[in-house]
């Protein structure tokens, strides 16, 4: 099948994938034949007769050889009450060849926008049979969707995950022009349903608010009336002193004058020091109530304070809290994707080479992707072959560039790549937000620098990527079956968790998300190092809640297994290698002027042990 893509007018392509949703891209296909237009005419007059339970397609008015198709998730399955839109693509010469088979809402099946590697679909043109029809290919296709045997193009999610992609599936296919097209009263009746649930939402979020209200009041209102009547109580004990203080006291001051008379009369001293104990007793006695008076004033303010001011004093330090500014923070340059390229001090003509070629194939600002060239340089000036010369040449390109990240307390040596991949995490933790992390490379060292390098197709990358989002995303190309290095300069004597490595994904380049990111970054300090880098960050990363994927479109083993269109990012690449890709993307519109395979590939089977994960028997069309 021969395809065509509408590019923007520059030669440099914005996104040079060939798996794309067909809501906004073009694909312009080969004519079909009279006997393809009339079985796939055949086909839909029998679906419309005899529809397919939990299964709704249609073709393009404009192409017939494109159908879109909706997948209804089934009763007691983690799909139920979710919509998938996918698409099928046949061949001109239909029914005697197989179509591909694309899903392009998320499912936590499969992957979106990628051809799917089913014993239905061209993968495998040898098990096709032409009487299979429409009908056969989407009963097939629902089939493999509640089942959990691994394809390409296949991934594995947890029940929970499935059924929060399912919720999710209704608005996701409302942003779809072709969806929104073909399948009207769907859409209407999703839009109804949204709207509904939306309703009831407000009304459960205002109930909610109501209840705590009265929630609050009724708790305050016992607190109040105890504090009045706790306030009064000591009001009216007041008053009641005071009450029964003031007649004594006057009769105190009428006593003191007759006895004072007396005094005077009587001129005895006998009689004299009676009554000067007497006036000394009352003295006391007025102090005593001066006193208590004093102290029932201080208590009866203290408690009418507390009691009725706590409540709403409580209530003006939350408002505060919600209103008062928060405490300024840096502010750290944003962008969707951030790519870390492994490179050495002396790889000036590689990095050179890098920005002149991929790095070009998107057209997105910084707000999408950032780029950076992580080196270190702890202790390069003991050493003869770097002089002064060396280093002002590395300024000299940040300086004209501005993507070279010095790492100042890493040497730049095989047995520290590890090592250099944890600080360049932590430097991207610290430096940058970002929802993605591509690391790419890695290979190379400033004793023994490699002349070559991987190639990603960047534009490709990006559209995979926020097709998958997904917080806690380890993306490449996986191994779980390798054996401990025990000779030569990546033997690893430390390794003594079991007898293989834990599964990574493959060190030429894979995905990590900000989540695992920030993880590996604050906890740096407690990881051990091993020599391979790839191992390492496996080994950190093993036992957390992650998504690993598996795509056989990075080829980023130690070796490159060829040259497919396919291909994602491609490793070992020299210079010449890369400007040939790129030459072939702008010119040609492919990866490849003619693809080849030197080894093959394999699908992970999540189905047996890790051991058993990797076996390269899965079919020559796997990329």
């Amino acid at each position: 099948m021969e395809e065509s893509f509408k590019l923007s007018d520059s030669k440099i392509p914005a996104d040079d994938s060939r798996i794309v949703d067909s809501s906004n891209v073009s694909v312009t296909v080969m004519a079909a034949s009279v006997t393809a237009t009339a079985r796939l005419k055949k086909d839909y007059c029998k679906l419309l007769k005899e529809p397919v339970p939990y299964v709704r397609a249609a073709p393009l008015q404009e192409n017939i050889l494109e159908w879109h198709y909706i997948i209804f998730g089934a009763p007691n399955t983690p799909y139920e009450g979710g919509v998938y839109h996918g698409k099928l693509v046949f061949p001109s010469d239909f029914p005697f060849k197989p179509p591909s088979i694309y899903m392009i809402t998320p499912s936590g099946r499969f992957q979106v926008n990628t051809r799917l590697c089913l014993s239905i679909s061209d993968f495998h043109p040898d098990t096709w049979n032409p009487a299979w029809t429409v009908s056969t290919i989407i009963t097939g296709l629902l089939s493999f969707m509640n089942d959990s045997a691994p394809t390409l193009g296949s991934i594995t999610s947890s029940d929970a995950e499935k059924k929060i992609l399912a919720r999710r599936s209704k608005a996701f296919n409302l942003k779809d022009r072709v969806f929104c097209s073909l399948f009207p009263d769907v859409v209407e009746e999703i839009r109804k349903e949204l709207s509904d649930a939306n309703s009831a939402e407000e009304a459960t979020l205002k109930e909610e608010e109501e209840r705590l209200l009265r929630q609050h009041f009724s708790a305050a209102e016992p607190s109040s009336g105890l504090s009045s009547l706790v306030s009064n109580l000591i009001v009216i004990a007041g008053v009641v002193v005071l009450a029964f203080a003031v007649p004594h006291l006057r009769r105190r001051g009428v006593l003191q004058g007759a006895l004072a008379k007396i005094v005077l009369l009587s001129r005895d001293y006998t009689l004299d020091l009676c009554v000067s104990n007497v006036l000394t007793k009352m003295s006391f006695l007025r102090k005593y109530l001066l006193g208590g008076m004093v102290v029932c004033v201080i208590c009866t303010m203290v408690i009418v304070y507390n009691c009725t001011c706590d409540n709403s004093k409580g209530w003006i330090e939350f408002s505060q809290a919600q209103i008062a500014p928060a405490a300024p923070m840096e502010i750290l340059p944003e962008t969707f994707i951030l790519i870390m390229i492994m490179s050495s001090p002396n790889e000036s003509a590689i990095r050179a080479v890098v920005r002149d070629t991929w790095l070009r194939l998107s057209q997105k600002g910084p707000s999408v992707v950032q780029h950076r060239f992580p080196i270190g340089i702890k202790g390069l000036r003991r050493f003869s072959n770097f002089s002064e010369t060396t280093r002002l040449h590395l300024e000299e390109e940040n300086q004209i560039h501005g993507d070279i990240v010095f790492l100042d307390n890493v040497e730049d040596v095989y047995t520290n790549l590890a090592l250099k991949t944890l600080r360049t995490m932590e430097y991207a933790y610290q430096n940058f937000r970002f929802e993605y992390i591509l690391k790419v490379g890695g290979s190379s060292s400033f004793y023994f620098p490699v002349d070559s390098d991987s190639f990603v197709r960047l534009g490709a990358i990006i559209k995979a990527l926020k097709d998958i989002q997904h917080p806690r995303l380890y993306w490449g190309f996986l191994d779980g079956r390798a054996k401990p290095i025990r000779k030569g300069k990546w033997r690893e004597t430390d390794w003594i968790l079991c007898d293989r490595y834990l599964p990574y994904q493959l060190g030429g380049g894979y995905v990590l998300s900000f989540e695992l990111v920030r993880f590996l970054a604050m906890n740096a300090r407690l990881f051990k190092l091993y020599k391979n880098e790839d191992v390492s960050v496996g080994a950190w990363l093993a036992g957390l809640d992650i998504k690993y994927i598996h795509d056989p479109r990075f080829d980023t083993e130690w070796k490159s297994r060829g040259c497919n269109n396919e291909y994602l990012i491609t490793h070992k690449k020299s210079a010449a290698d890369m400007e040939k890709l790129y030459s072939n993307l702008v010119n040609l519109r492919v990866l490849c002027d003619k693809e080849f395979r030197i080894r093959d590939s394999y699908v992970y089977d999540w189905s047996g042990l890790p051991s058993e994960c990797c076996h390269r028997k899965n079919g020559t069309n796997i990329p």
